[in-house]
């Protein structure tokens, strides 16, 4: 069976839309009490990525950023993907990872042998004809 693996590469200014469309959805006064917020998002030491929404104009007793995990941010991202009608596969293998200065969520499809591995930035159907693309970093 083919394998197909798909990139959908998303911009900073992209993301940060998702996050702070979430934290208005989780708390609507959110946005009047954070203000103009900036994006910072990085890969931790152990690979997976992580994201905060940091105030540009840090105000008393405000708090000092809001941290996503790599599971926060993908099920945001498919949240948003599902909203906007993006076409997902529903067993794809999906994981984060940055581009520059982009986040990627890849998607790998193909013969799948078992049940789910879920971690915390990804879930994976087990396939092992993909692990030479899966060994693929970034």
């Amino acid at each position: 069976m083919p394998k197909e693996v798909r990139y959908i590469l998303f911009s900073p200014e992209e993301v940060m839309e998702m996050l702070a469309e979430a934290m208005i959805l989780a708390d609507p006064g959110w946005q009047a009490a954070a203000g103009m917020v900036r994006l910072d998002m990085a890969t931790a030491p152990s690979g997976e990525v992580i994201a905060r929404l940091v105030p540009q104009k840090p105000r008393r007793g405000q708090r000092a950023a809001w941290s996503f995990t790599a599971g926060d941010i993908l099920a945001i991202m498919l949240q948003t993907c599902r909203r906007n009608r993006l076409p997902l596969p529903l067993r794809g293998h999906k994981r984060l990872e940055l581009m520059g200065t982009s986040l990627c969520l890849t998607i790998s499809m193909g013969e799948v042998q078992g049940g789910p591995e879920v971690m915390l930035q990804e879930v994976r159907y087990l396939d092992p004809g993909l692990a030479p693309l899966l060994a693929r970093r970034g």
